[in-house]
């Protein structure tokens, strides 16, 4: 007969640093973007609002709940001397242990302005 092996819980951080791709920070999804040249500046405004939203998505896709805004946390011109790196955050729960679902910050709630 075979038996089931036991998997201990992972914490929340180690849960969201194994969901996403581009790093975390403890309980912060993180996304990168690569865009070319300086279209997107380095101070936070509405050219970054298209990003924050697939922010959102993404987390939501990896298993990951979103809570509140999603933060621009800087860029960075690459190698090339041409394309830009944008960093994004956002404070996450894991879908799998969230008791408070219903408190996800969607790319819909988001978008309306009810994040």
């Amino acid at each position: 007969m075979a038996t089931a092996k036991k998997t201990a819980a992972k914490k929340p951080e180690e849960e969201v640093a194994a969901r996403s791709a581009d790093g975390s920070e403890g309980v912060r999804h993180v996304k990168e973007f690569v865009v070319l040249g300086a279209s997107v500046g380095d101070e936070d405004g509405p050219e970054h609002e298209a990003n924050k939203l697939a922010v959102l998505q993404e987390a939501i896709q990896r298993g990951l709940h979103p809570r509140g805004d999603v933060a621009f946390d800087g860029g960075e011109t690459q190698h090339d001397g041409v394309s830009r790196l944008l960093r994004y955050s956002v404070a996450v729960v894991p879908a799998a242990s969230d008791s408070e679902a219903e408190r996800t910050t969607t790319p819909r709630s988001a978008a309306e302005g009810e994040g």
